[in-house]
């Protein structure tokens, strides 16, 4: 019977089906690829392309708290997790990472997208996906010809490969945070219902603090995944079912101290590291959508992830060596990301009191500056302020998933014949991005890693009311400084068509050529509707009929009543934003999409077997990535009636030439890839409202390896070497010639393990060389290694218990900063990675 795959497309998509861990060498020799399409029978040896596999006892080794700390571990990938369990950045081979999400590397589940673009504002996409025991491998490929295997992935696609049963079999089991506050369940299990029909199920649950201390239960909630398999006559059925219901605390940018140009560390009371602004003192706010419509909102929901997947795939050999396979899925994926974003705070030798006279120094009503000689009063809950108390000002990102749902279906044909293979196909997927934010605060929060509070600011005798009397004027009330700093509402569809057809044929017995092409399709259609900055209207958020705290009054107004004073607290600080921006269909600003868009990709390459355990490949490839949503930010971009300007044609290509090497032994396995890449980028960022028109080019080199040693003893790792630099700017020659933000040179994992009898012990050492902050070259992170420990004892040969600790040495490394210059002594808004974190647990198979 004919072996069942997963990934069924093209050489290049075959070869990722084929990979097993690096960890099992031996077998990796022999091991070939499952395919019914351009190449039967295909190793990894063989394959022209750069492609590696994680198993699960692979990725326990890492100690990975999210699924990036998984792929960061894959060669070439650099994946930043400093955002918790979600909002990671992740990339490859010196693609740039201009803003965030994963634009040209896109991540799938069981060979199909989790979404159509990986970089949608705030909605990741691994935001919408968990590892767990149902998980039997993760695989990658880099490099351009991925482009021919999935629609907008020109740098690589990293996968994640559900276990389907078949074998009656499973595991269960607990694991406690050592020193934080979590406790997860995992179980999965695999069995069959008759002879030709079998299935899979599995899933976890998991409640508390997070790695982080936040003083409330951030990370809650769970997954279930479940397949289906009948098997048929040269091929299967498969049914796919996946519910999701998660949140996480999320971590954005926040204080952090320059100890010298390279080297960070925590500021005074305060740890980004192991601490987060969070608090429950500030954690329920009262706030709007983006038509005005009350809402109540929890900090601590931090990235709500509602995920429910239908799917199925049919794969059947229909004789004559022709074959077909058809994939579907249908996702629902909702919910939302709120979190503190650090816009400002007092440093050095600033007080609360000083940071609030500078509040009032800058305000004005209606142009009018306010009389700031009396003086300004800080409360913290009615008593006053310790001077010496560090504050930030609080930019509260608040943002609901509508609708990030993704429909996807990929029907193929194939057929071999005399040493060729064909395959073609036509792809078609529809992503909805439905995505509104809310009215974004401004608030003023003491600077504290333990319960932050909201900061009273009264600027004395700073006004005068209606009367002529002189009167205190609120800065910022109970922490508030504006209940409306911008809402914008997205609603837009992505429907992509992709015909494809790859030919692959060998030359002789040792000599095999491929060519792929792709011509995706894309028709953008929609609105984004958006304000900025305040706006003038009143709204009773609470509906008592009266206009309270968080809630404004008139912005006409010059001059305060002071019993109006009294009755609206919070007045005066919306006064000074301007009030409330209410958006709607007629009067807001609307920027439409209304265009189609094409991009043909294409791939040609092939590989030469020097001996029975060596080869050579080479392989030229050009890819397109649609721009999606991010479009809407990029002024010029778009006409008035959301067509296309000429300033582009909707898609960033990357071109990527590589050569590679490959050995296999018995005891040791070595490849050694070489590859130039020129990327194309347009892109915004919202944080710093800046706009990336440019070209970048990357040279590099990745090595990947295992070797057993005997006795016990093996090492697996890979290193990646890059020389990057962006080589053309529409609107900053300045940085022409600079190497890209937080592109380092060298990015490495090294795994040793030992094992003996029912004992087993590895160690993970995760690296990186300096790596700049921003584009201009300045500030640095200095190069560091972070190493995680693993080990497991077998009490039975059923029951055993684990350990693994992440970040040993408790290293403070800062994968991204949004200043990017700062002398030492100063604080800068950065991301650190998580400080030292222990679990320990306890797993019976069954």
């Amino acid at each position: 019977m004919k072996k069942l795959n997963t990934i069924r497309k093209a050489p290049m998509a075959a070869a990722i089906a084929a990979i097993l861990s690096s960890s099992v060498i031996a077998q990796q020799v022999e091991e070939v690829v499952v395919t019914g399409v351009a190449r039967e029978g295909v190793t990894k040896l063989e394959a022209s392309v750069s492609v590696s596999a994680l198993s699960q006892e692979d990725i326990d080794k890492l100690a990975p708290r999210s699924v990036a700390e998984i792929f960061r571990s894959l060669p070439g990938v650099r994946a930043e997790s400093s955002g918790g369990n979600g909002n990671a950045n992740i990339t490859v081979r010196g693609i740039p990472l201009a803003t965030g999400g994963s634009k040209y590397m896109q991540i799938h589940e069981d060979g199909l997208p989790v979404l159509e673009f990986g970089d949608m504002n705030f909605a990741n996409t691994d935001n919408f996906l968990r590892y767990d025991w149902s998980i039997g491998r993760v695989e990658s490929i880099r490099g351009g010809s991925s482009s021919i295997t999935a629609s907008n992935s020109p740098g690589g696609i990293i996968n994640l490969i559900s276990k389907t049963g078949g074998d009656e079999q499973g595991s269960v089991g607990i694991s406690l945070g050592a020193d934080y506050d979590e406790f997860r369940t995992d179980f999965e299990y695999g069995g069959r219902i008759n002879d030709t029909m079998y299935y899979h199920i599995g899933g976890f649950y998991r409640d508390g603090e997070g790695v982080r201390e936040s003083d409330f239960n951030g990370d809650s909630g769970g997954q279930i995944k479940f397949n289906l398999t009948k098997e048929l006559d040269d091929g299967y059925f498969r049914l796919y079912l996946k519910q999701l219901d998660d949140k996480v605390t999320t971590y954005l940018p926040s204080a952090v101290l320059v100890k010298s140009n390279g080297e960070f560390g925590p500021v005074p009371g305060y740890d980004a590291s192991s601490q987060t602004v969070h608090s429950p003192a500030t954690d329920n706010i009262t706030t709007f959508d983006p038509y005005g419509n009350a809402q109540e909102r929890a900090v601590s929901d931090g990235i709500e992830s509602k995920v429910s997947a239908f799917g199925f795939e049919f794969d059947k050999e229909l004789g004559n060596g022709w074959s077909v396979n058809n994939k579907f899925r249908k996702s629902s994926v909702r919910g939302g990301f709120i979190s503190p974003f650090t816009d400002g705070f007092a440093g050095g030798i600033d007080t609360i009191a000083a940071k609030g006279q500078a509040l009032c120094d800058t305000a004005s009503v209606d142009g009018v500056s306010l009389d700031c000689s009396g003086g300004v009063t800080a409360t913290i809950n009615g008593a006053a302020a310790d001077p010496e108390q560090l504050a930030f000002t609080n930019l509260l990102f608040d943002t609901k998933f509508e609708d990030v749902g993704l429909f996807v279906n990929d029907f193929s044909i194939a057929k071999s014949f005399d040493g060729f293979n064909i395959d073609a196909g036509v792809y078609v997927s529809k992503q909805n991005i439905n995505i509104s934010w809310n009215s974004w605060h401004a608030r003023m929060q003491t600077l504290s890693g333990s319960n932050a509070q909201n900061i009273h600011y009264v600027a004395n005798d700073a006004g005068i009311d209606i009367d002529g009397e002189v009167v205190d004027v609120i800065l910022a009330d109970n922490g508030a400084l504006s209940q409306s700093f911008l809402s914008w509402d997205w609603d837009l569809e992505y429907t992509t068509f992709a015909p494809y057809l790859n030919v692959g044929f060998n030359i002789n017995e040792r000599l095999y050529v491929d060519v792929g092409v792709r011509q995706d399709n894309v028709e953008a259609r929609g609105r984004r509707l958006d304000g900025c900055c305040g706006g003038s209207e009143s709204r009773d958020l609470n509906g008592n009929g009266n206009v309270g705290q968080f809630e404004v009054i008139d912005g006409e107004i010059t001059r305060l009543d002071s019993d109006a004073l009294m009755e609206n607290s919070g007045a005066m600080s919306d006064f000074i934003a301007g009030g409330v921006r209410v958006l709607n269909e007629s009067s807001s600003a609307v920027t439409n999409v209304n265009y189609d868009a094409d991009n043909t990709s294409y791939t040609l390459g092939g590989s030469y077997l020097l001996t029975d355990y060596s080869s050579v490949f080479a392989r030229f490839s050009s890819g397109g990535r649609a721009i999606g949503d991010r479009l809407t930010q990029i002024a010029g971009a778009l006409n008035a009636d959301g067509s296309l300007t000429s300033t582009t044609d909707g898609y960033d290509t990357v071109d990527q030439f590589e050569i590679g090497y490959k050995h296999q032994a018995d005891n040791w396995q070595a490849y050694v890839t070489i590859f130039d890449t020129t990327v194309e980028e347009t892109n915004a960022e919202i944080t710093s409202g800046l706009t990336f028109v440019r070209e970048y080019e990357a040279l590099g080199m990745e090595l990947e390896g295992a070797w057993q040693l005997g006795n016990g003893f093996s090492v697996q790792g890979n290193l990646t070497w890059v020389d990057a630099e962006i080589s053309a700017d529409a609107t900053n020659a300045g940085v022409i010639g600079n190497t890209p933000r937080r592109q380092a040179d060298v990015i490495y994992t090294i795994s040793p393990e030992y094992a003996y009898d029912n004992f087993m012990v590895g160690a993970s050492f995760v690296g990186s060389s300096e790596a700049y902050m921003q584009d201009n070259n300045d500030l640095k992170q200095d190069g560091y290694t972070l190493i995680h420990l693993y080990g497991r004892y077998d009490l039975t040969d059923a029951l055993s218990v684990n350990f693994n600790i992440n970040n040993l040495t408790d290293e403070f490394v800062v994968t991204e900063a949004e200043e990017g210059s700062a002398a030492a002594g100063d604080y800068v808004r950065a991301r650190p990675l998580s400080g030292r974190s222990s679990v320990i647990g306890i797993r019976y198979a069954f």
